[in-house]
């Protein structure tokens, strides 16, 4: 069953209120993929009494109040940790609501308590030598207060309240630039000290304070990932530890490896963004070797929320966005959440259209009975963009012309459209057994009639083109049915997931190709039109994949925990490409073990090992279909919150290999063999949390080794294309927490990248960069807030990503952003 968590902190005169969704799951068919569901197996909260009157008779008439309700004992596992997420969890499985000003304990930390007792006696534990005690409001609420008080305190203030704390939940806001829990990583609510895998997450707050408008803007806060450019200003994609990735998983489900998302990914609705780094296939099937990336997205609220935002700036940005959350009924078991967003601006590029892009998600959530909840999200996606391969090479280097130049012609757009709708569906069958079932449906299309560039001349000026009309349509269907329960045996606790998965996705593309005259890329003259297409192709593909998969999250004793899961899959492939079909199936089994030792609870050091596989289409000269491409991962760390938990590091060595790499075929020109391999190796570091109060920072750095390690096209040794060996960044903001300028704040970043080779045959260098990014804003009230953002902020030419010698994209220059914003 799912309990709702609301807490109203007061402290300095300001309110926060957070929302701590909670869940467990358990199996039954072949079922659906989706939101991993909130993982805590706990009695469910009674609803507060809002009549009852608060027990003032003194300091110790809570504990004796509570004995005397002679309430059953029930079983309590709350480790050692701040004192506030401990009483969030004692409010879960004592099945009591807890009010706490948030002043009083957050500097505070328990031993913790574990074993059957009462909740008088569990409570009793954890408030020992904190100099708190409680008293009652009710028969299900408890109040947290000073020994000392006597009279109305903050806590008192605050009336009955729905659950308290300011815990924080994996599938839920962070507050502030840290986040403690996810379930990117093990479909459960865990906390990522206890994930033998590295793991980041970039909150809201974030992505606010910097105003990213893309995953591209948020993945430089984050080592060792980067942008790996847009298709032609279509969709983007990442570098993840040197790989790269273009299908990402929306609360917990990915897009389709063979297709990706087709479309920019508008964060509007996103809560934080999670990248997982390494292999992830043992949860989520078919992927990219270098890891995961996932947008945990706004979920309706209790209470009524209302927010308006408009962002204007340079290059004719215009972006309006809109926030609505609302319950629909007197007992909010029925909530809804509508996220809105449109965006239109020009570019530095010299294109001859603006870009347009119009978003809408809706969600819906129905606490059926205290056991069962069902959510209903949909979601529309339109898109117009100018086509753009950006820059291109001459000689060892990018072409000495201006950022600004396009190399295209007006005709040369794309437009583009998707929509999603999904269910989730969990039922709790006690306290410790959960069934989590989802389904989610895809399907867009593009249309691109694009000028593509097709290599410089010898004369190192002219770049030969073409023109290209395409059509995409896809559809995708993913199931999944998840089995979460908790149970011990003798001395180990368990935490089981067990889930089944079906997914079919199909693509059809159709294009033709026509003659383009060549352009000067250092005098253009635009207004070349394409001469007659050729005869269209048409190529069609299919996937069928099911999917099993068993995890198992094992507590032995108080300071090691063993991870170990494995998944098998079977893939069924359809390829029709150019009237030649291929029909190939594959069975893969991937497993994934790791291991933490916490030698405190505040420190953990970690190590892993996974492995991945990702479908290859074609065949080779002999008609034999290619396997997937496998990888595997090994990794060792360190994990550790500091300054009584408000900052968060994690310190991480890596090997990554990617094996049966396509490389062309020695003895049959124009075709491949899968004899290639790649590795990754390196160090990295993450840094995010809050130094003082108003003082927040996150921050990265990292050295990477990425080379091709065997090929038969290209010389082993070679660098992995747009891999620096070196990048980093940070990002820091101080807001004035009293007196006259209170609400006023301030930040900047940097964000390093180093040189890098722009293609696999290394035949050319893009040069390194350091980009300045700054910000200040004003809080008027907790309802106003207006900032001006500066990025690239001393204008600095670099480039951003590079795929190959005609593809090069450039960063954008010296960009001011003024947004206002509203919220009741």
């Amino acid at each position: 069953m799912k309990t709702w968590a609301k807490a109203e902190v007061s402290a300095g005169g300001e309110r926060a209120t957070l929302i701590v969704a909670l869940g467990v799951t358990v199996l039954a068919a072949l079922g659906f993929g989706g939101q991993a569901g909130a993982q805590d197996w706990r009695e469910p909260l009674r609803q507060p009494e809002h009549d009852a009157a608060l027990d003032r008779s003194g300091p110790d008439a809570g504990a004796s109040r509570l004995a005397q309700t002679s309430m059953p004992q029930s079983e309590f596992d709350i480790p050692a940790q701040p004192l506030t997420s401990a009483l969030t969890l004692f409010g879960r499985q004592s099945g009591l609501q807890v009010s706490v000003d948030g002043a009083l304990v957050r500097t505070l930390s328990t031993a913790g308590v574990r074993g059957r007792m009462t909740a008088d006696q569990a409570l009793q534990r954890l408030l020992a030598g904190t100099g708190l005690t409680y008293s009652r409001a009710g028969d299900a609420t408890i109040v947290i207060r000073a020994l000392a008080e006597q009279d109305d305190d903050a806590a008192l203030r605050l009336g009955p309240i729905t659950v308290e704390g300011a815990a924080e939940s994996a599938y839920g806001p962070v507050d502030g630039y840290k986040a403690s829990r996810s379930a990117t990583a093990t479909k459960t609510d865990t906390l990522i000290l206890d994930i033998p895998q590295s793991i980041q997450v970039v909150p809201r707050e974030v992505i606010e304070d910097q105003k990213a408008n893309s995953l591209s803007d948020v993945a430089r806060n984050i080592s060792n990932v980067q942008s790996s450019g847009t298709f032609g200003n279509r969709q983007e994609a990442l570098r993840i530890r040197g790989f790269e990735q273009t299908a990402f998983a929306t609360d917990g489900i990915p897009s389709n490896p063979f297709f990706g998302d087709q479309i920019f990914l508008d964060l509007a609705n996103v809560e934080r963004v999670e990248v997982l780094k390494g292999p992830a296939s043992v949860l989520f099937g078919p992927s990219e070797v270098g890891g995961l990336v996932n947008l945990v997205t706004k979920q309706p609220l209790d209470e009524p929320y209302y927010a308006a935002e408009m962002t204007v700036g340079s290059f004719e940005f215009l972006r309006p966005t809109v926030d609505v959350s609302t319950p629909l009924n007197e007992d909010r078991s029925l909530r809804v959440r509508f996220n809105g967003a449109y965006q239109r601006n020009d570019s530095f590029r010299d294109f001859f259209i603006d870009s347009e892009r119009i978003f809408a998600a809706a969600v819906g959530a129905w606490d059926i009975s205290p056991d069962t909840r069902l959510t209903l999200n949909a979601q529309y996606a339109e898109q117009e963009n100018q086509f753009d391969r950006g820059l291109v090479a001459v000689g060892d280097g990018v072409a000495d012309i201006p950022d600004s130049r396009y190399l295209g012609e007006r005709f040369s757009q794309v437009e583009a459209e998707q929509v999603r709708a999904r269910y989730l569906l969990e039922h709790d069958f006690n306290s410790s057994w959960q069934l989590r079932s989802s389904f989610r449906f895809v399907a867009g299309d593009s249309l691109r009639f694009s000028a593509d560039p097709r290599g410089v001349q010898a004369d190192n000026r002219t770049l030969n083109r073409r023109a290209l009309r395409q059509r995409d349509d896809f559809r995708d269907f993913r199931f999944q049915n998840d089995v979460i329960g908790e149970f011990a045996t003798g001395f180990l606790d368990h935490k089981l997931l067990i889930g089944a998965e079906a997914t079919r996705a199909e693509r059809r593309v159709k294009f033709a190709t026509g003659p383009l005259a060549p352009i000067d890329i250092f005098d253009p003259i635009y207004g070349a039109q394409p001469g007659p297409l050729g005869p269209a192709i048409i190529n069609d593909y299919r996937i069928h994949v099911a999917g099993f998969y068993v995890q198992d999250q094992i507590s032995i004793g108080e300071h090691w925990q063993l991870l170990v899961g494995g998944r098998f899959d079977y893939a069924d492939f359809r390829s029709e490409l150019s009237g030649s079909e291929t029909n190939p199936s594959e069975q893969d089994f991937t497993p994934r073990v790791g291991l933490v030792y916490k030698p405190i609870q505040s420190v953990s050091l970690f190590a892993g090992y996974g492995e991945s596989f990702e479908p290859v289409v074609g065949t080779t000269f002999d008609g034999s279909p290619f396997k997937p491409e496998t990888g595997k991962q090994i990794e060792a760390g360190i994990k550790a919150e500091f300054m009584d938990n408000r900052l968060s590091a994690t310190l991480a060595a890596f090997e990554l290999t990617r094996q049966d790499v396509l490389t062309a075929d020695p003895d049959n020109p124009g075709f491949s063999v899968q004899t290639g391999e790649q590795r990754s190796r390196g160090v990295e570091l993450d840094i995010a949390g809050e130094i003082l109060p108003g003082w927040r920072v996150i921050a990265s750095g990292a050295y990477i080794d990425a080379e091709i390690t065997e090929d038969n096209r290209f010389e082993p040794g070679n660098r992995i294309n747009d891999v620096p060996d070196f990048s980093g960044s940070i990002w820091s903001t101080f807001e004035i927490q009293q007196g006259d300028f209170k609400g006023l704040g301030f930040g900047a970043g940097l964000f390093a990248v180093g040189q890098r080779d722009g293609d696999l045959a290394n035949t050319f260098k893009v040069d390194g960069y350091v980009r300045t990014d700054a910000t200040v804003f004003y809080s008027y009230n907790e309802h106003i807030e207006a900032s001006l953002n500066i990025q690239n902020l001393f204008d600095v030419d670099y480039i951003e990503a590079s795929r190959s010698r005609n593809e090069i994209y450039p960063g954008a220059p010296l960009t001011v952003l003024g947004t206002l914003s509203l919220r009741f």
